[in-house]
């Protein structure tokens, strides 16, 4: 903190985002977090892509609302959003969904560019896939081309992916009504195999989306049920 003190001076927009990214990820609110703060508002036209997203991301951790810098945030990232990365793709539509912003420009282009990153072949972490579509309900953004698209690269990866991210994907999936071939079927295989992981919340979750969207999986659902009733017994002991 001292160091953060003597040298914010002299801090270049990196040193900002990554600051900020270290107070939100320790939750720190010192008194050195209003002075990044104020000079993340007087350097913020300057910032990069990823120092946007994270700067998005860091603020909607904290669940801080300076007025008006998530709206500058999002003024400069939309022109240049071409240039976002998927993982900064995630942070600026997660903080865009979590502050709870109706952001439709930011988000469709995001779901357009992310797109294109699928179809040029660029990596995508499960998490990047999760987070964006679980953004896409919370903002209310049915971009079908893009769960299309996510679909398709889940049913490929879907070994890779965790309890929260298998649960998170088809929950927003069935939220949103889209159902597309094959999906929920390898979800749902993958899920009964990593079952012992889930948590209860990712149990109810996922039964809610296959009962939603009425989707035939009388073994997923078998599982899940003894899952729930097991978790039960344990905590009436």
């Amino acid at each position: 903190l001292s160091h953060v003190r003597r040298n914010l001076p002299s801090f270049q927009s990196r040193h900002l985002s990554g600051t900020l990214w270290s107070f939100a990820t320790m939750h720190y609110r010192g008194a050195e977090l209003e002075l990044v703060m104020s000079k993340v508002e007087e350097k913020i036209h300057e910032f990069t892509c990823v120092d946007l997203a994270l700067t998005a991301w860091s603020i909607a951790t904290l669940k801080l609302e300076p007025p008006g810098l998530y709206d500058t945030i999002s003024s400069l990232s939309i022109p240049k959003i071409g240039e976002f990365q998927p993982q900064a793709l995630a942070n600026i539509c997660w903080a865009t969904a979590t502050l709870r912003k109706e952001n439709d420009a930011l988000i469709r282009h995001a779901a357009i560019v992310a797109s294109r990153h699928m179809d040029a072949g660029v990596d995508f972490r499960p998490y990047e896939y999760s987070t964006l579509v679980w953004s896409m309900v919370l903002t209310q953004a049915k971009e079908e081309f893009f769960f299309h698209r996510v679909a398709e690269n889940a049913k490929r990866r879907i070994s890779e992916f965790g309890p929260q991210e298998l649960t998170n994907t088809v929950w927003a999936f069935a939220s949103l009504g889209v159902k597309t071939e094959g999906l929920f079927e390898t979800i749902g295989e993958e899920c009964r195999r990593k079952l012992s992981r889930f948590n209860t919340q990712n149990i109810t979750n996922l039964a809610w989306a296959y009962t939603h969207l009425a989707v035939d999986s009388p073994e997923l659902l078998a599982d899940l049920a003894k899952a729930a009733s097991d978790r039960i017994s344990t905590m009436n002991v």
